[in-house]
């Protein structure tokens, strides 16, 4: 089946990626109002733990979307590296409906365990750090986070395959609909004196929201759900445990490279405090969250592409390949390069003038800059390998990472300070990933970079054509 993308799918894409990140921004003041210095706290601790549990993914819910991406363009069949290219433009519906009932069983498994270790040792852990105000409104509110993160990650593969059969749009529509009404339901829950229990009955509410409206859209997208009630035949054990042993192959990759992008991106945030002042930890700590979000919204082209790129792909259409990924590539590039000078030339005077003391200088902002820019241009390269079903990249992934701690230990160890976290990464990255895989992957698509600085600058351009031309409803790229 063809993929599609049009400008409602970019255009969203955006709106999902800014409400998404703007949500922390408009919760925090309410959260600082209406709860105590130590619920604050509290609350932010729950917000970490949670973020935390969605390590307990490993990687399967981006390696089912892929394979349902795979499904969804008619391969005969799912292999554990590499793909089996397609010969037809028909979905392979009894296939997908097997692969969707591992999903489920995987999932399942997966919710479990992430229920049992914060309901075990992660209850034990919030009944320690909260013993001087411990009672039963703390109590009750880490319940619903325990139940909200049970539900959430048992069934969020829903959201994913939206995005495995090139439904974008619907994605981010529910995404933003449903953290929409959790922040105006957090607010009123918190005006109305529910505090700490408020913030959590929300969060479970937006789970709750997600699934619901996710596996709607997923089931009425082209006719799937009728699609997929019309395979008679139900998946025994032996298919899906052949699926699970397929899909698991590269997903238990996939979940070591987002642990590995985890050190990468938040380990020097968790030692700085062994070395530094919580104050000095404090600026560096507002310079990551700064070009992370900038990070996050330059990379949304790369997050939308991707159902393209692993289309055009399995249908062997090298022309759009190299285009697809010429213009995430270049997307990221001008975006990120156009953010930062936003965030020098505006965003510091204002941090500035709201709390002095805790805002970054222009120049540590813009070495933290690099290795986040870093990190994402080469993540942009890889994506281009996962999207073949190879993950060729996860021992360097690791060694790199690892590495990029240790040097910041001694770094920081000989008095860099804040420098020694910015350096340690970008030197780690840079001596190896950050030209490696964009090399090989130019090679393999015989792509030179004029060419990607080329074909990038022109999708963009008939993209932004596409979409004034046709009002943001119609205009865009497809595949074939």
């Amino acid at each position: 089946m063809t993929v599609r993308l049009n400008g409602k799918d970019y255009i969203w894409s955006y709106v999902g990626v800014f409400v998404s990140v703007g949500s922390s921004a408009v919760l925090l003041p309410f959260a600082l109002y209406f709860l105590s210095d130590e619920m604050y706290g509290l609350w932010s601790v729950f917000q970490s733990v949670a973020a935390i549990t969605a390590l307990f993914d490993f990687g399967f819910s981006t390696t089912f979307a892929r394979n349902i991406n795979y499904c969804w363009c008619g391969a005969k069949e799912l292999k554990r590296t590499g793909v089996c290219f397609s010969e037809s433009s028909e979905p392979n519906f009894p296939l997908m409906k097997r692969t969707l009932t591992a999903c489920r069983y995987v999932f399942l498994f997966l919710s479990g365990s992430a229920f049992l270790c914060m309901a075990g040792p992660g209850t034990v852990y919030i009944s320690y750090i909260s013993r001087d105000i411990f009672s039963r409104e703390v109590l009750v509110a880490w319940g619903l986070y325990i139940t909200a993160v049970f539900f959430n990650l048992y069934y969020g593969y829903f959201n994913a395959f939206l995005r495995g059969v090139g439904a974008v749009y619907d994605a981010n529509r529910v995404t933003v609909i449903s953290k929409l009404i959790q922040i105006i339901l957090t607010i009123l829950l918190l005006v109305c004196g529910f505090g700490i229990v408020g913030t959590g009955i929300a969060y479970l509410t937006y789970g709750f929201i997600l699934r619901i409206l996710s596996r709607h859209a997923f089931l009425h997208y082209q006719g799937v759900g009728k699609n997929l009630e019309g395979v008679r035949a139900k998946a025994d054990r032996g298919e899906v445990r052949e699926i699970f042993h397929t899909v698991w192959y590269n997903a238990r990759r996939e979940g070591i490279v987002t642990l590995a992008n985890y050190l990468a991106n938040q380990a020097c945030t968790i030692i700085s405090p062994l070395f530094l002042s919580l104050e000095v930890t404090g600026v560096y700590s507002l310079a990551v969250q700064l070009t992370t979000v900038l990070s996050n919204v330059s990379g949304t082209l790369y997050t939308a592409e991707q159902p393209v790129l692993q289309s055009a792909y399995i249908s062997r259409d090298k022309p759009l390949t190299c285009r697809t990924m010429s213009l995430i590539v270049v997307s990221y590039i001008g975006l990120y390069a156009a953010g930062m000078v936003l965030i020098i030339w505006a965003g510091l005077p204002i941090l500035r003038l709201i709390k002095p003391e805790t805002t970054p200088t222009a120049g540590i902002v813009l070495g933290v800059g690099v290795y986040q820019f870093l990190l994402k241009f080469r993540n942009c390269y890889t994506s281009y390998f996962s999207c073949t079903n190879r993950i060729p990249y996860m021992g360097a992934f690791i060694v790199s990472s690892a590495s990029g701690v240790l040097l910041a230990v001694l770094l920081l160890n000989s008095g860099w300070g804040i420098w020694g976290l910015i350096a340690a990464p970008i030197v780690s990255q840079g001596v190896y990933n950050v030209w490696y895989w964009p090399v090989k992957a130019h090679r393999e698509m015989e792509l030179t970079m004029l060419q990607t600085l080329r074909y990038g600058t022109e999708e963009i351009r008939k993209l932004i054509q596409n979409i004034v031309k046709n009002g943001g409803l119609k205009g865009g790229r497809m595949v074939r």
